[in-house]
């Protein structure tokens, strides 16, 4: 149950930090100037990790679908299976985009999945997210986000991340950068995270970009003598998301991440995506 509650936890961190990258985030100018983003994405995927402490191989395969034909509200369904040494987990998410205004959008999502016993629980039994985006004048090319999010892990416990961040938009250049404070029960611990991340490009020809993470993870081991755990951590990310097509592309990724006295995990994912 120990390195379960750990696993979840980085699991949690790192799937938020990138649900935050701005590769499908509204631009504070609505498409790239003689592009028309189609109206339905539809991407599969597959990754694979090296984990050490023989506690792996790692592989997911992963199935999303995005809706983009209303500007107002822009929603996702990705559903994902991962498979470990000891078993496999499915893990079903909702996320969208709500665009209040041309200055004013909020995130918002939710994911499930089916209860399991600690040895083959890799994702939260369920969790919610809700952010705020506002784009500063003029020219929307600076934007300031806050978000919570509430996470369950089942009999390891729960808690809640406060998120705060920002984006700025120059040309085919995108800077973010997002603060996470993390309160872990039981026992009400605090702990905090961070991430910076850059990306090149435009939408329809590619994207090219990377995301540096680093913080520290805390929380309370629950068994018959509970105990506090403490990790440092840090990660890293670089994609290339690629058009070979007007109607099909490519996104490929590497993947590090580095619980300093826990385990080192090295690894890589590969999509394939429709747009129509």
């Amino acid at each position: 149950m120990f390195r379960n509650r750990f696993f979840l936890s980085a699991l949690l961190m790192s799937r938020f930090a990138a649900a935050q990258t701005p590769v499908d985030q509204p631009p504070p100018q609505p498409g790239t100037p003689g592009f028309e983003q189609l109206p339905v994405r539809v991407e599969f995927g597959v990754s694979s990790s090296d984990v050490d402490h023989s506690l792996g191989p790692w592989n997911t395969v992963d199935t999303s679908i995005w809706f983009r034909g209303n500007h107002f509200f822009i929603p996702n369904l990705t559903v994902d299976s991962q498979t470990r040494p000891a078993g496999t987990q499915q893990n079903y998410a909702f996320f969208s985009y709500l665009n209040w205004t041309d200055s004013f959008y909020t995130t918002q999502g939710f994911s499930a999945s089916a209860a399991h016993d600690a040895a083959t629980t890799y994702y939260p039994r369920f969790r919610y997210d809700i952010k705020a985006y506002y784009k500063f004048p003029p020219g929307r090319h600076f934007v300031l986000g806050a978000g919570y999010t509430h996470f369950n892990l089942g009999p390891t416990g729960h808690g809640d991340i406060i998120n705060v961040g920002s984006l700025y938009y120059h040309n085919k250049l995108v800077l973010e950068g997002n603060l996470f404070i993390n309160r872990s029960q039981p026992d009400n611990l605090w702990s905090a995270s961070g991430t910076i991340s850059a990306q090149y490009g435009r939408e329809g020809h590619y994207w090219l970009g990377s995301t540096f993470g680093a913080g520290r993870e805390l929380y309370e081991f629950v068994g018959q003598t509970p105990f506090q755990v403490e990790f440092q951590s840090y990660s890293l990310n670089i994609f290339y998301r690629r058009w070979l097509t007007r109607h099909m592309g490519i996104v490929l990724s590497f993947d590090y991440l580095n619980n300093v006295t826990a385990y080192r995990q090295i690894g890589g994912t590969g999509h394939l995506f429709f747009e129509f």
